[in-house]
């Protein structure tokens, strides 16, 4: 009589498991088909490497919309699409049917080269002076042999004069994991910052040219799954620095230095599960470079290693409410003060309501905050003026506008103290921006952003820029 009361909620149990077992089964998805339409220059091969479904694969219901979204973000970050849709359907047998529509975008484009050379664009725009315009000519073709490979070659004249040849992205491998990028450029310049002083910029205009640069170097980058990225590049670099310079500046390169030339080693570590990498809403991303530059080879080569980290992460708060934050860290090592190498703020970062100054030292932190409203979601405005297929792309215009209000904060420190000698009383010193702004993001990865800003120097003004604010 025993073996029957244990035997009862052994059944019991198995049943359950029996159950469960069934309902798993009955979750699970397999993918029958994936058809890709619109990729008329783009391989299959590049588009499945982004996607996060394979045929045969087995899935449970749940997950679908996620490996969607992931599938959709992935290939628009690429930036070889204008529009992604991802279009599943369940036919009977609990398959899954996969389509994805593309739009592509135009790859070949003559550059015709128009830009400024100041710190930023509303640097620029305050003294608008035309003789720190760069212009040129060049070819950029994007999706090169239609693997996602970009081929750049430039000529810039003027006041900049510039030769630039960009191969990037060359697949080594089949599963496209492995790939090489190859860099060389030379350049020279009639317009050069040579010293800071007061938290400006002191710049020489010279009818001849004051630094001449040439610059080589080749990345492996190594890629395995769809967010992490690692990169080694292996590099050559030489300046030379004209008389009027050194009188100038002699610590410019270095004491008395009319050349700074070095081999360098930089290792690149990248996590990126950002929704765009233009204009980021969701995700997060991780990045950190260590460069050594010197490496022994060459007698009286530039010692030094440089530390750069960025920290940011976006999230949606609620439908149309976005928020953003991060912090980005530079530092540079070395045991000699050279003026070119130094880090800081008031470049490619800087805190918002502090683009009129320059602030240089061996180590600078900035955060970044902002809160966004959509005020238009995406809207894509159909113009039909375009009846060639292969131009069609051209007829549908995307449009979104956001406004934000931000607080950023930065630091710059300077262990030589040469800042004390020219008044830059903006090193060692916190710096506070807040204020509000307002996006539009359109066509091509085309970012407008204006920005209304206080400072903690008790300034306010009206700032351009082209690119998004965090990403």
């Amino acid at each position: 009589m025993h073996y029957k009361i244990y035997i009862i909620p052994f059944l019991f149990c198995l049943t359950i498991s029996i159950k469960g077992q069934e309902s798993k089964f009955s979750d699970s998805l397999k993918v029958r088909e994936i058809i890709i339409t619109g990729n008329f220059v783009t391989s299959n091969r590049v588009i499945f490497r982004e996607m996060d479904f394979k045929v045969n694969d087995v899935i449970l219901r749940e997950e679908v919309e996620y490996k969607k979204q992931t599938s959709i973000n992935n290939l628009t970050k690429t930036s070889l699409f204008n529009f992604v849709e991802i279009d599943i359907k369940e036919t009977q047998g609990n398959s899954l049917s996969i389509t994805v529509n593309l739009t592509e975008r135009w790859f070949i484009w003559p550059n015709f080269y128009l830009n400024q050379t100041d710190r930023n664009f509303s640097e620029w725009w305050r003294t608008k002076d035309l003789a720190k315009l760069e212009y040129g000519i060049g070819l950029k073709i994007n999706n090169f042999r239609g693997t996602g490979e970009t081929l750049i070659l430039n000529y810039h004249i003027g006041n900049f004069t510039k030769y630039e040849l960009d191969y990037r992205g060359i697949y080594i491998d089949k599963a496209k994991r492995h790939s090489l990028s190859l860099y060389a450029s030379y350049s020279a310049q009639n317009i050069l910052t040579w010293n800071i002083e007061s938290n400006k910029e002191d710049v020489l205009k010279a009818s001849h040219k004051l630094l001449k640069s040439t610059v080589l170097s080749i990345t492996y980058s190594y890629r395995k799954g769809y967010f992490n990225t690692h990169s080694l590049v292996f590099g050559y670099t030489d300046f030379k620095l004209a008389d009027t310079i050194l009188y100038l500046n002699p610590s410019y390169f270095g004491l008395n230095k009319h050349e700074q030339r070095y081999f360098n080693l930089e290792y690149v570590f990248t996590r990126d599960t950002r929704d765009s990498r233009i204009y980021p809403k969701t995700g997060y991303l991780i990045g950190a470079v260590i460069n050594r530059r010197g490496l022994g080879i060459l007698p009286d080569e530039y010692n030094a290693v440089d530390l750069n980290v960025q920290l940011y992460s976006y999230w949606k708060l609620r439908k149309r409410l976005f928020l953003a934050s991060g912090i980005w860290y530079a530092s540079n090592f070395t045991d000699k003060y050279a003026f070119l190498s130094q880090t800081g703020l008031g470049y490619l970062q800087f805190v918002r309501g502090y683009e009129y100054y320059a602030v240089k030292g061996n180590n600078a932190l900035l955060f970044k905050s902002l809160v966004k409203y959509e005020l238009l979601p995406m809207k894509v405005i159909n113009l039909n003026i375009w009846p060639i297929r292969k131009l069609h792309q051209f007829n549908r215009v995307p449009l979104e506008i956001y406004a934000n209000l931000f607080f950023d904060a930065g630091y710059v420190s300077d262990e030589f103290e040469t800042y004390k000698i020219y008044d830059n009383t903006l090193v060692n010193k916190m710096m506070y921006g807040t204020g509000a702004g307002i996006d539009f993001i359109t066509y091509y990865d085309k970012v407008l952003r204006l920005d209304y800003s206080f400072n903690a120097l008790g300034e306010r003004g009206l700032f351009i820029h082209w690119k998004a604010a965090i990403r």
